[in-house]
């Protein structure tokens, strides 16, 4: 088990390769146990205790949003492409036109010196206006790519934008939460991580509510007393010599701890200022967890037996558990990677992709068990014998989607909401069609 503690920014366990492995413990997105919060429209529990019903609306806003980014981003490149291919058409006929002069005037043989003088002067002239022209065409080029990368980067900057408001306020199935913890001055700063299937990861500024105990730093034994793990220590007055001795953890203060998907790390010191002098990593994937050690100065590595990893482990789980506040406060998103690459460097349509292909299966399923064409329904249990119902129309969830041109609209066909007969309780339509849109731009008034 090799260690991925790393420093000095959080020195906390970089988890961005782990693999996104659904934890009920710290997802807010779980599967039900016991009585279901929530049941399709025909009564049979819903394997989730959220309302997806605004899981679904977010995520359509999401992916429109993404969309339209796309689209921007697809018409400034074809600016630039349009342009780049008009100053290579451009200095292929002005390069023509100056042959062409340079043959005509070559074509009339002997001349007398006056003669000869005034055609050098026009073919220069000529091709001084070839260059002059060229160099104008290239300077409309070089400020069309200005005005492309410009208008790419505020689509990339808007998509970034709508993912985070998704991930910050919604959870998609199959994903899971992360968070870490480390401590900054007299308390403690936290993010929250995000980790999707298809390889989608996001982190975000995350806070603990004013009151809450971990506003301050935390030694080990206000979250489990009596903690205590055997380790190598030298002993010996004459002859000097290792040897594994119980190490007592309770004094030691709480300088780092995280949890992304099985992998964790915890970081233990005398203070902030004294520095690390425990650091532990920790695997869940295994039923039984391990852990290694290795202190401050990074001497060594040592894999810890099973009873000490089980204490480690739940001393993580104990910090995880009381610090648990994080998960639910996400803030500003501070990055975000796919395929281990940064958002940037992917267009918005495949991250809309992606999204819809996460959240398309359980959509295609609620609108199986609705009951009411046209309908997305889920049903709350509030007490007993009392129901409350959330729903959704198609017809809703499309409107916003039929802003776009008809070729990104595609990005949305796994979530099958064509074709569907409209809901009597669909609301008027509010949002003009794309169609409708251009139709304006290119109509004159009347």
């Amino acid at each position: 088990m090799n260690s991925a503690i790393v420093l000095p920014r959080s020195a906390l366990l970089d988890a961005s390769r782990a693999p996104a492995v659904r934890r009920d413990e710290v997802a807010a997105l779980t599967l039900t146990h016991g009585p279901p919060q929530y049941v399709y429209g025909d009564s049979t529990p819903f394997p989730y205790a959220v309302d997806f019903i605004a899981t679904t609306r977010a995520a359509v806003a999401c992916g429109v949003a993404l969309m339209k980014a796309q689209h921007a981003i697809d018409g400034a490149r074809a600016h630039v492409q349009d342009a780049q291919d008009h100053v290579l058409r451009l200095d292929a006929d002005l390069q023509s036109v100056a042959g062409a002069v340079d043959g005509a005037l070559a074509s009339r043989g002997s001349q007398p010196p006056q003669v000869r003088d005034v055609a050098n002067r026009i073919a220069a002239l000529a091709r001084d206006a070839v260059g002059v022209e060229l160099r104008r065409a290239r300077t409309v080029l070089d400020a069309t790519l200005r005005r492309a990368e410009g208008t790419m980067a505020e689509a990339r900057k808007s998509a970034a934008s709508a993912l985070s408001q998704l991930l910050a306020r919604h959870e998609i199935p199959g994903g899971s939460l992360g968070f870490r913890l480390f401590a900054r001055q007299d308390g403690y700063a936290a993010e929250a991580t995000v980790q999707l299937p298809g390889g989608m990861r996001a982190t975000f500024d995350a806070t603990l509510p004013e009151g809450h105990a971990w506003r301050a730093l935390r030694r080990v034994r206000d979250v489990r007393a009596g903690t205590t793990i055997t380790l190598p220590r030298e002993v010996g007055w004459l002859t000097r010599r290792v040897e594994p001795r119980p190490v007592r953890l309770d004094g030691q203060v709480i300088l780092g701890a995280s949890l992304e998907g099985t992998r964790g790390a915890l970081l233990l010191g005398k203070s902030e200022r004294a520095g690390i002098a425990h650091a532990f990593d920790v695997d869940f994937a295994q039923p039984r967890p391990r852990v290694q050690w290795r202190d401050g100065e990074e001497t060594g590595i040592v894999e810890l037996g099973r009873q000490d990893a089980a204490s480690i482990a739940k001393l993580l789980r104990a910090v995880e558990s009381a610090t648990r506040e994080v998960l639910s406060r996400r803030g500003a998103m501070t990055e975000a990677s796919l395929d281990g690459k940064p958002l940037a460097e992917h267009d918005p349509g495949e991250v809309c992709a992606r999204l819809v292909g996460l959240v398309a299966p359980t959509v295609r399923e609620i609108a199986r068990r609705s009951g009411a064409p046209g309908e997305l329904v889920l049903r709350r249990n509030v007490d007993a014998g009392h129901r409350d119902e959330v729903f959704v129309t198609t017809a809703e969830l499309e409107e916003p989607i039929d802003t776009l041109p008809p070729a990104l609209r595609l990005a949305f066909a796994p979530l099958e909401l064509r074709g569907a007969p409209r809901s009597p309780r669909a609301p008027a339509r509010s949002l003009p069609t794309y169609e409708e849109i251009s139709a304006c731009e290119i109509l004159p008034m009347s």
